[in-house]
């Protein structure tokens, strides 16, 4: 009979500790580093300190932990959470909102050395003057491996001129990146990115962390308009609709005045008082009170009364005048 395998302490212990800080924290990133080296990862870990642990494992503890706290939990989108994590990842621990960690990475990049066998994404340049390196057979490499124009001064290599050694789209092969980096050159940029993360209970994948907020606010905007339109066809009465609704109603009614087959002078100040009352109901239902309306009716009629005064007295006057 074959005997069960003992788990090494060891395993047992980091499980448990990134059990521990599954419970201690609500939101966790989950961030590949087979683009990322020793050194980025250290210098997150000193500008992180006090708000998030960074902390790598081997994958197999990674998901053992998870399927551990997600026993002791029963969150189902934990399931989700152990398909998504890469081969080699890191597990970012913290309280702080995940948008916010997302751009404390995105505020803090590194400049690194082209990869062996991979495509660099910009142009490379080799900057003219001192390589520092001493004369032997480096120089060789360089005019042969990467063709720089060189020179000898005061027993090291100088470069003569600012050379470019690869356009963007190119492959930099092993011997190239070696040289590249002999020479300190660091041309690609390097963030530390966040593939997924379980915030709150919730899984976010790449393309909501990263969504363009500003691309998105434009779309939300561009949405209002036919969104606004559509709500008015419908007749529905919100926040973002009664003012709309109410002019709507005021220029109904001087529609309906204008449509009416017959026209009477001595009716059309009470149609038009009618439109404003219908538009003062809808706005007395959304806010609980009648705007006033102002109505130049009372003046209108004042000035009538006055002209008929002047037109009796202008009448008087003539006949009184016929009998002297």
């Amino acid at each position: 009979m074959i005997g069960k395998k003992e788990i090494q302490h060891w395993k047992v212990e980091e499980v448990d500790e990134l059990v521990d800080l599954f419970k201690s924290y609500d939101n966790v990133a989950v961030i590949e580093v087979a683009n990322l080296n020793d050194r980025q990862v250290q210098e997150m870990r000193k500008i992180l300190r006090g708000k998030a642990i960074i902390r790598m494992s081997k994958k197999s503890l990674q998901l053992r932990a998870i399927e551990k706290y997600k026993d002791i939990t029963k969150n189902e989108n934990l399931e989700e959470l152990t398909t998504k994590i890469p081969g080699q990842a890191v597990l970012c621990f913290t309280n702080m909102d995940i948008f916010d960690l997302k751009k404390i990475f995105n505020e803090n990049e590194w400049m690194v050395p082209a990869k062996p066998n991979e495509v660099t994404p910009v142009d490379i340049w080799v900057p003219a003057g001192d390589t520092g390196l001493p004369t032997g057979q480096v120089i060789s490499e360089l005019n042969m491996t990467l063709r720089l124009p060189t020179r000898i001064q005061n027993d090291t290599i100088w470069i003569r001129e600012d050379t470019r050694t690869h356009k963007a789209g190119d492959t930099v092969d092993v011997k190239e990146a070696a040289v590249l980096k002999k020479l300190g050159i660091k041309p690609i940029e390097s963030l530390i990115k966040i593939n997924y993360a379980w915030s709150n209970g919730e899984l976010l994948n790449e393309d909501i962390i990263y969504m363009d907020m500003e691309k998105f606010k434009q779309n939300i905007i561009a949405a209002f308009i036919p969104a606004q339109k559509l709500a008015l066809e419908m007749g529905i009465v919100d926040r973002e609709t009664y003012r709309v609704l109410i002019q709507k109603a005021y220029r109904e009614g001087l529609a309906l005045l204008f449509e009416l087959p017959l026209f009477i002078d001595d009716m059309q100040d009470e149609y038009i008082k009618k439109a404003i009352r219908d538009a003062n109901a809808i706005n007395s239902v959304i806010l609980g009170e009648v705007t006033a309306s102002k109505s130049h009716e009372p003046e209108r009629r004042e000035t009538k009364d006055e002209e008929e005064e002047d037109e009796e007295e202008e009448e008087e006057v003539g006949i009184g005048g016929l009998f002297g």
